[in-house]
């Protein structure tokens, strides 16, 4: 069968991969970067909002297994007979936020303690931990990018630089959540002068790893070309160019050069909002290759 007589089919419209999938590629991708931009910052608001975000992010992925009842039981048994596949992006990515949800659960909870006690916990100041942390948070963000890299039929997804935007795009949404932290007074710390630049850079850098993606996509097969053109003109183009590129990367760009709160605040909630847009469009835009034998 030749390229030109396959027939392509839009993913969005025969799997379950949706809205549950987007918001827990976003849920993940806020709480490893936010581990990691709090590596400089060492806030501990910031830390509990991480937290919240890996436990949400990872019981959505959870919901959206068929036959969820039988999980603990399937588990079990997995752990009885040692029958693991080592080599599935899909069960590294579930050791990564199992680890990622106990330890910031744990050290939460620390911290929350001697919050209340009047104290400050070891864990609070431990540079090891925040090292730690920031490091499990690019291992959660980029997973979230190798697991749709693995979905077979769709060439779209399968470049490497999609991690590495997946990794832009939650360090823009985790400066992003700090300059609304900033804005709204919940940062430890007062304000960090730094985040409005860093910010600018890492968005810089989002759009050049973005055209790179879309780029390649153009370049690929069929399925890769028709993904590139869903985004660009098609079907998943304005939930790409307004939200993903609009809002996500020029609103924010633009008022950083405006130096108020209130700037601050609507530039950080469109970088949020950006990074959930972004991870939808290319959800959305993916189509299905057949498998040619």
């Amino acid at each position: 069968m030749t390229y030109e007589y396959m027939e392509l089919t839009r993913q969005a419209a025969t799997s379950h991969w949706g809205w549950t999938i987007a918001f827990f590629l976003w849920f993940v991708g806020l709480s490893g970067m936010s581990l990691t931009v709090n590596y400089w910052l060492k806030s501990r608001r910031l830390h509990y909002l991480a937290t919240g975000a890996a436990l949400v992010g990872t019981l959505l992925v959870v919901s959206h297994l068929a036959r969820m009842l039988n999980l603990p039981m399937a588990a079990i048994n997995a752990l009885i007979e040692w029958k693991f596949n080592f080599t599935s992006w899909m069960f590294i990515g579930i050791c990564i936020l199992a680890v990622l949800c106990v330890v910031t659960i744990l050290q939460a909870w620390v911290m929350r303690r001697a919050e209340k006690a009047g104290e400050v916990s070891s864990c609070a100041e431990s540079k090891g931990m925040f090292l730690f942390d920031a490091v499990l948070g690019v291992a959660a963000t980029a997973y979230s990018g190798f697991l749709l890299t693995q979905a077979v039929g769709v060439p779209l997804w399968t470049t490497g630089a999609l991690p590495v935007l997946w990794i832009f795009s939650g360090l823009a949404c985790a400066l992003g959540t700090v300059e609304v932290m900033t804005a709204t007074r919940c940062l430890e710390g007062g304000e960090r002068r730094w985040v409005p630049t860093a910010a600018t850079i890492v968005h810089l850098g989002e759009a050049f790893v973005l055209f790179a993606f879309v780029h390649v996509a153009f370049q690929g097969t069929p399925g890769s070309v028709a993904g590139a053109r869903s985004l660009v003109s098609g079907d998943a183009s304005t939930l790409f160019w307004a939200g993903a590129v609009g809002v996500g990367i020029v609103v924010p760009m633009l008022l950083s050069c405006v130096k108020n709160h209130t700037a601050a605040l609507v530039g950080g909630l469109c970088a949020i909002l950006g990074a959930l847009a972004l991870r939808a469009s290319v959800l959305f835009a993916g189509y299905f290759e057949p498998i040619l034998f």
